[in-house]
């Protein structure tokens, strides 16, 4: 039984490392949209050209959506409740739409904003069910 129960306690550490990374990575695109502005003029040149190319969106999409698909799936597997999943997987569509052409500005930032709220949203739910669930 000893065995069983590291395995238990290896294995949710696993998991805490996946969701806090995808939690993580939710935040960073809710703050990178939040704070583009700002650090546009305190970071002149190549990070602040970087920032506000489609390459970064994209860069940042690859990192979110693994994370998020992981963290899900871990989590529903865990407890069996669908509705964080969900709720992931509207933000990771906001954030995808987001990047579609001939978006303005400002409805860039709106959708890729609330897609963000959704993600963190559904993360923290997964994170306290699949507490719950233990």
């Amino acid at each position: 039984m000893h065995a069983q129960g590291q395995e238990d306690h290896a294995k949710d550490r696993r998991t805490n490392v996946i969701e806090g990374t995808a939690v993580s990575a939710s935040l960073l695109c809710l703050v990178h949209c939040l704070a583009l502005p700002l650090l546009l003029l305190l970071l002149p040149g190549a990070i602040g050209m970087f920032a506000r190319t489609d390459a970064f969106h994209y860069v940042a999409l690859a990192l979110v959506v693994p994370a998020a698909l992981a963290a899900f799936w871990i989590g529903y597997r865990r407890h069996r409740a669908r509705r964080p999943a969900v709720i992931g997987l509207a933000g990771m569509a906001c954030l995808v739409v987001a990047l579609l052409p001939g978006l303005g500005r400002g409805a860039e930032l709106g959708i890729t904003v609330a897609g963000s709220l959704l993600l963190i949203t559904g993360h923290t739910m997964n994170w306290r069910l699949r507490a719950h669930a233990a």
